[in-house]
Formats: structure tokens, sequence, C-alpha cells
């Protein structure tokens, strides 16, 4: 019976304020965005005929510094033969800065949608980040 008190106890000591290391904060976050042109709610992708995909650039911005493994994914993915690919890379670091980049590119098909792009990681002190953006696939020329 004493072990289970002594167990009890631990666990609220572990979880509560006056464990140091429970109540650990970082100042970390995350913020994705754009250069492209923000128009209604989402960022405008010209599509360049002239390539099999278009492309650009994204920006994650944690201010954790570096070596942040971030996660990227989205809701649309394309199929070449029997694979399903993403169309954004699936993972990038983060500098020294805390910002990362990732390449987001979009075939012929996707023309007329707009696709929402995820990106998310788990800090140090087990704290869980997402963010997400609006990626609308134009042909306006």
């Amino acid at each position: 019976m004493k072990r289970l008190f002594f167990l009890i106890g631990l666990l609220v000591i572990g979880c509560s304020d006056s464990n140091p290391i429970a109540s650990e904060d970082c100042d970390c976050g995350l913020e994705i965005s754009s250069t492209l042109p923000y128009v209604n709610g989402s960022y405008e992708l010209e599509y360049n005929e002239n390539l099999a995909q278009t492309y650009t650039m994204l920006d994650a911005t944690t201010e954790c510094g570096w070596s942040q493994h971030l996660a990227w994914t989205t809701d649309y993915q394309y199929r070449i033969n029997t694979d399903w690919v993403s169309l954004v890379n699936p993972a990038s670091m983060t500098g020294e800065d805390g910002n990362a980049h990732v390449v987001f590119a979009a075939w012929e098909e996707f023309i007329g949608e707009t696709v929402k792009v995820y990106c998310g990681y788990m800090d140090d002190h087990g704290h869980h980040f997402l963010d997400s953006l609006k990626i609308e696939v134009v042909d306006n020329e």
C-alpha cells in the first residue's frame, strides 16, 4: 500500500507546477507563409504551362533555433504510376535562425483547386505546434 501512495505522490509532484521541468515553457511557435500573392484568404500560384510542375517555396518560422524537424503534408496528392505523391516535400529542418523552407509543386491537373498545406512539429518540451495555409492554383494567362 505504501508503494501505491509513493507512486501516486510521484505522479502528482511530476505533473504539478512545483516541478520546474513539467512547467518549463518554451518561446517556440510556428507560422508558415509564402511570398505568393494573397487573395481572398489563400495564396495564388500562377500555373506555368512551360514547366512539368509549377513550384514555389514555403517558409516556416519557429523561433526555436536550429535543427527542429518539421513535417509537411497536403490535403491533395498526385498519383504517379502506383505511387501517391504529396504536393509538398514531407520534411524540412530549421536553420540557426529557427526558420525553414520547403518546396510546393503542382501539376496541371490542380488548376482551379485550392490545396491546404499543413506543417507541424514537437519541440524539446513536448509541445505540439501546427499551422496551415491554402494555395489556389490558377491559370490567369
